[in-house]
């Protein structure tokens, strides 16, 4: 009889043994994380509830910011080669290959040309007898001089009818369109030598300056009858580096893999139960 009530008790502790323990899901006990514990009053906003601060506003009465605009004249309102201001200056528009009167009386006159690709050509003038001015393009002007690029397609003939000789002021000006951001700071303007075939770039020329203020670069030389380019250095000129293509994105994060049901009890387990039965039965 004890025999088998043993038998049938260990029957029912291996049956147990075997089941698989059932699983509860804690997650319903689980508390919200407080970020305003981990980053202290200033993680969100110093204490202010998570809101962001307003942002800062001018005070009132102030003056909103001008832009600023280039003085008339073109020249800024520098003094001429005589000593004369902005009050003596005179601004004309002129067409390529229309000549154009200069007027004389040692009156500073600058002629903007129609926009090309990248800017504006201009000649600064002044002189007590006046002249006749035509500028034409050139479609197909020579190479640059080693290590430049051209700024623009083309080049650009000055003709001065009357002739450049003893002429109190000449420039010759090169100003870069509005919202262009290429940096001309750099450039140069260069003559075509007829003897070489090419275009030169040398301070002989004449004095080469550049205007921040105007993005405008100039040379003012002692005879502007001939062909004109503007150039710039190859690293300046060339486009900037392609942006390298967008990386693909990462792929979404595996799902946690359920959870897996209690293993059945192991070889220790069950041998813990063989030695209890041993011991039932060897108890009188």
């Amino acid at each position: 009889m004890k025999t088998s009530n043993c038998i049938l008790l260990l029957a029912q502790a291996l049956s147990i043994a075997a089941s698989p323990l059932p699983v509860e899901d804690w997650g319903h006990l689980a508390e919200p994380r407080d970020f305003n514990i981990l980053g202290g009053a200033g993680a969100r906003g110093g204490g202010g509830g998570g809101d962001k601060a307003p942002a800062a506003t001018p005070a009132q009465g102030a003056a909103p910011a001008e832009t600023a605009a280039p003085a008339e004249g073109g020249a800024g309102g520098e003094a001429g080669e005589g000593g004369e201001g902005a009050a003596n200056e005179v601004e004309q528009p002129g067409q390529f290959g229309v000549p154009i009167a200069l007027g004389g009386g040692n009156v500073k006159v600058d002629t903007l040309y129609p926009p090309g690709q990248n800017g504006v050509f201009e000649i600064e003038f002044q002189n007590a007898d006046g002249r006749t001015l035509t500028v034409t393009q050139n479609p197909n002007p020579a190479a640059p001089p080693p290590g430049f690029v051209a700024v623009e397609p083309v080049s650009f003939i000055v003709n001065l009818a009357e002739g450049a000789e003893g002429v109190t002021l000449q420039k010759v000006d090169y100003i870069l369109n509005k919202n262009n951001t290429l940096d001309i700071s750099k450039g140069s303007i260069g003559r075509f030598c007829a003897e070489a075939g090419a275009f030169v770039i040398d301070p002989q020329l004449g004095e080469q300056e550049f205007e921040a203020d105007e993005n405008e670069l100039l040379i003012k030389v002692k005879n502007m009858n001939g062909e004109w380019a503007v150039f710039l250095p190859a690293a300046a000129g060339a486009a900037p580096p392609a942006a390298p293509p967008a990386a693909p994105p990462a792929a979404p994060a595996p799902a946690p893999a359920p959870g897996a049901p209690a293993a059945p009890a192991t070889a220790e387990t069950m041998q813990q139960f063989v030695s209890l039965l041993r011991s039932l039965l060897a108890t009188p």
